[in-house]
C-alpha cells in the first residue's frame, strides 16, 4: 500500500475540482485504500483526510457529500466492507470542520456524531468518540455543552461514546475535564448496580460495559488520589459486573506500573 501522503496528494485535487465523477474518483481511492476487509481500518488515512476539512474555504457541495457518506446505511456498507470506511471517514471529517460552520451546520454536526453513536457498526460508534475528541481538542467547551445537554437522557450507547471521547490523554492535561470524567463516570457505574438483570444482557450495556472496563484506568491515571477513591467506593460490592470492571482496570499497566499500593489497595478491599 502507497504511504498515506501520497494516497491524499491524489484525493486532495479531486476534492478541490467537485466535479461529481472527481469525486467518485477521490471515494475509489479511499475504498482501495481503507484496509478493509481487515481487523484495522487506515486509521492515518482517515486522520489526515479529516484533517483536510480544518479549513474555512470547504464547498457546500464537499460538505453535503460528507453528509451523504456519513448517512450510507448498514445494509449498505456492513461492518468490515471497504464502503464503512467512507461513513467513517465522514464524521471524523465533517468534526474537524465544526469550528468554521455556521451555527445551524454546528448543529448538523452534533447531530450526526450522535447519530453515529448510536448506529449498529461497531467502527461508526467509534467515529463518533473519535470526532468529538478532534473537537476537544481545540476546545472543550462545544464537547462538554453538548454531553451536559444529552447525558440526563442518553441511552447506554451514547454514555459510551461520552467516555471513549473523554478518554483522550490529549485533552486530560486539564484536570477539570479528568474531574468531570470521573463524575460521569461514578453516575454510570451507580446506574449499572440498578439495571435489571435482562437489560444487562444486552448488548447496549455490553458495549457500555467493554468500554467501562478500560476508560476508568485512563481517567485514574490522571487523577490517582480522586480516582482510586471512586473504584474504593465500588470494590466493596459483590456485584458481578462491577468486579469485572474493576479488575479490567486494575490489571492496566498504566495503572500497575504507576501506582502499584494503590491498586494493591482497591484489590484488598475488592478481596
Amino acid at each position: 500500500m502507497k504511504e498515506n501522503y501520497e494516497i491524499l496528494e491524489k484525493i486532495i485535487p479531486l476534492l478541490m475540482i467537485n466535479s461529481p465523477d472527481k469525486l467518485k474518483e477521490a471515494e475509489e481511492y479511499l475504498l482501495m485504500n481503507s484496509n478493509l476487509p481487515g481487523p484495522r481500518a487506515n486509521l492515518t488515512l482517515a486522520y489526515e483526510f479529516a484533517e483536510f476539512f480544518d479549513r474555512e474555504q470547504i464547498s457546500n457541495e464537499l460538505i453535503e457529500l460528507l453528509f451523504c457518506w456519513a448517512n450510507i446505511p448498514a445494509f449498505e456498507s456492513p461492518v468490515n466492507n471497504p464502503r464503512e470506511y467512507l461513513p467513517f471517514c465522514a464524521v471524523m471529517a465533517l468534526s474537524s470542520h465544526y469550528f468554521y460552520a455556521d451555527e445551524k451546520q454546528k448543529g448538523n454536526i452534533m447531530n450526526q456524531i450522535k447519530a453515529a453513536m448510536n448506529d449498529s457498526r461497531w467502527r461508526i460508534r467509534e467515529s463518533a468518540a473519535m470526532a468529538l475528541q478532534l473537537i476537544a481538542e481545540k476546545n472543550f467547551e462545544p464537547v462538554k455543552e453538548y454531553i451536559m445537554k444529552w447525558y440526563p437522557g442518553s441511552n447506554y450507547l451514547e454514555k459510551r461514546a461520552f467516555l471513549a471521547a473523554l478518554a483522550h490523554p490529549p485533552i486530560l492535561k486539564d484536570k477539570e475535564i479528568v474531574r468531570l470524567s470521573l463524575s460521569m463516570s461514578e453516575n454510570i457505574l451507580k446506574e449499572l448496580l440498578t439495571v435489571k438483570e435482562e437489560i444487562r444482557r444486552s448488548e447496549e450495556v455490553g458495549v457500555l460495559i467493554k468500554g467501562l472496563e478500560y476508560c476508568l484506568s485512563v481517567f485514574v491515571t490522571e487523577l490517582p488520589e480522586e480516582g482510586f477513591e471512586l473504584l474504593k467506593k465500588f470494590a466493596g460490592s459483590d456485584n458481578k459486573i462491577m468486579i469485572k470492571i474493576l479488575k479490567s482496570n486494575l490489571g492496566k499497566s498504566r495503572l500497575i506500573k504507576k501506582y502499584p499500593e494503590l491498586v494493591r489497595e482497591v484489590q484488598a478491599v475488592m478481596s
